[in-house]
């Protein structure tokens, strides 16, 4: 880290040293000057040509074709000929199907059962009081005979 400051530093410490030692020395004229001279290069200078690919060209190849040669005596070997039979094949592709079955699980929950509970209840009913009846009373009885 302190090398990547460090470095930059001193060269410019340096070069400015340099320069101010060249500046209060060098009061008087120029030792050095550049000259311009003027000099032919040959320059080479390359002819382009085509250069023509060679693409595949079909060459045709004859099959060569076996002709059967006439023997001088007979052949008494038979030589099958193949005939092509129908073959017919079944076959079975089994195909699975899922078969369906019960899941016995076993949970674990309450099950509440029914038991018989005597409950006595007590239902207020209602008495009316008497009230009381203003009776009138006579002060003349009659009696009646016929009766």
């Amino acid at each position: 880290m302190l090398s990547r400051f460090v470095c930059p530093f001193l060269f410019l410490l340096v070069t400015g040293v340099l320069a101010s030692f060249e500046d209060g020395y060098h009061h008087g004229p120029e030792l050095s000057h550049t000259v311009e001279v003027i000099k032919d290069v040959p320059v080479p200078v390359y002819k382009h040509e085509v250069v023509k690919i060679p693409h595949k060209v079909e060459v045709p190849v004859p099959k060569l074709e076996a002709v059967a040669v006439p023997q001088p005596y007979p052949v008494h070997v038979k030589v099958p000929k193949l005939v092509a039979v129908p073959v017919i094949k079944i076959i079975k592709v089994p195909v699975e199907k899922p078969v369906p079955y019960k899941v016995e699980k076993e949970v674990p929950y309450h099950v509440e059962k029914p038991y018989v509970v005597h409950v006595e209840k007590h239902v207020p009913v209602k008495i009316p009081k008497p009230v009381p009846v203003k009776v009138p009373v006579y002060k003349i009885v009659y009696h009646h005979s016929k009766h």
